[in-house]
């Protein structure tokens, strides 16, 4: 058994002095404050459970000039996530058994942390005849190319016959408008009501799940039963951003009363996960007239969040419940809590050790970040299932992400 001992995240009871006990298959064997290994080594950091990222976008396949699992991987682990969940609108569309099968094989080929697949849905998926017997993280509906009766139809069908979780893109596909942009606010005003209109219209359901909230109009009218996320670009960016057009987001970045609302509710818990939607893009095409909607993210959610702890403008246990445990309360997953059984997921973090996000140290294709020279604080270790895979922002594996869930029931 390795032994890590310091002060050691305890869920419901904070930062403890304890001992971490890893068994050699990856798993934590206990969690003591006096414990004897083989390996023992104590840190002045603090540990945490790493990350689950349930919203990501490598890529693979379909665009590998952007991502693929090899680098969207990598960052996700320097970042100190562990975790991640692919979304469903890659190409082709992870809409069928052969389509996520060739993607769970390509991720685990090429990922070094573990992962999940989101499953695309669309009217009458439920009829088909692998429906029942396909496990996916969760399944994902996107508002494009279908109606609103056809959008809110799929929605009830999928809950009504999945024990899986519904996520969706929380816009009214009739008021989303494609008109020519030419500032960062032309965007916002042409999605300006499709939130609160799409989350009016949804079912009180526990097995929804809302993907990256990003107005207060949508945020009082969330289902109470539903979950939801929100990422850092729309707790940190708003229309003031000085990259204009090239973070352009879907949905779209907002008002600082916006930012204000998200960032009270994810403090106070209505708001329960921290999500990246890690979407990368090339500079060339993000600098073009018209730009694809996505930024990088999942490098640098945790870090950026970890300043915001330090900063005391976020307590540490709102961070980690929302990055870790209630992504993986979401998922039906045990991880995210250091508990014996759980795989050891674990990150080391100096809160003291404060650097600028420089785009040099960054590991996604995209190459490029809205958040370069942002104060943040990554971590100094990341142990996946018990092995460290990156080191002071340093890549120390390059492979062995396993799927989290069963291809198929």
């Amino acid at each position: 058994m390795k032994v890590l001992e310091g002060k050691v995240w305890i869920t419901g009871q904070g930062l403890t002095d304890a001992c971490v006990g890893i068994n050699d298959d990856g798993y934590i064997g206990a969690v003591k404050k006096i414990l004897k290994g083989d390996e023992h080594t104590t840190t002045s950091d603090v540990i945490l459970p790493a990350a689950t990222d349930m919203h990501v976008h490598f890529r693979d396949p379909g665009n590998p000039e952007k991502e693929v699992w090899a680098t969207g991987s990598a960052a996700a682990a320097c970042g100190g996530v562990t975790a991640v969940v692919d979304m469903p609108n890659t190409i082709p569309l992870t809409n069928s058994p052969s389509n996520f099968t060739d993607k769970t094989n390509r991720a685990l080929s090429n990922s070094v942390v573990d992962f999940g697949l989101g499953f695309y849905a669309y009217p009458g998926i439920s009829k088909e005849s692998w429906f029942t017997k396909t496990f996916p993280a969760f399944w994902k509906l996107y508002p494009y190319k279908f109606s609103w009766p056809e959008y809110q139809s799929t929605v009830n069908e999928v809950i009504e016959n999945s024990s899986r979780p519904v996520v969706i893109h929380g816009e009214h596909p009739d008021y989303i408008s494609y008109d020519t942009l030419s500032s960062l606010s032309d965007h916002t005003h042409n999605r300006s009501n499709a939130e609160k209109l799409c989350l009016e219209g949804m079912p009180n359901s526990s097995s929804l799940h809302v993907a990256h909230l990003s107005t207060q109009e949508g945020l009082n009218v969330l289902p109470s039963q539903a979950t939801s996320e929100v990422c850092p670009h729309h707790l940190l960016l708003n229309l003031s951003c000085e990259l204009g057009i090239e973070c352009k987001v879907d949905p779209p970045l907002r008002e600082r009363n916006d930012n204000t609302a998200l960032y009270n509710a994810l403090r106070n818990g209505k708001i329960d996960i921290l999500a990246s939607d890690h979407a990368p893009h090339l500079m060339s095409e993000k600098a073009s007239s018209e730009p694809p909607s996505g930024i990088p993210g999942v490098e640098t959610m945790i870090p950026l969040m970890l300043n915001e702890v330090a900063e005391g403008r976020l307590s540490l246990d709102r961070l980690v419940s929302a990055m870790a445990e209630k992504p993986a309360e979401r998922l039906g997953i045990q991880r995210g809590k250091l508990i014996p059984g759980n795989p050891a997921d674990i990150i080391t973090v100096d809160l003291k050790n404060k650097t600028k996000i420089s785009l040099e140290n960054l590991h996604s294709k995209a190459n490029w970040t809205p958040f370069e020279n942002w104060d943040a604080i990554f971590p100094s270790r990341v142990f996946r299932r018990g092995q460290i895979i990156a080191k002071d922002g340093v890549l120390q594996e390059k492979k062995g992400g396993a799927s989290i869930f069963p291809p198929t029931l």
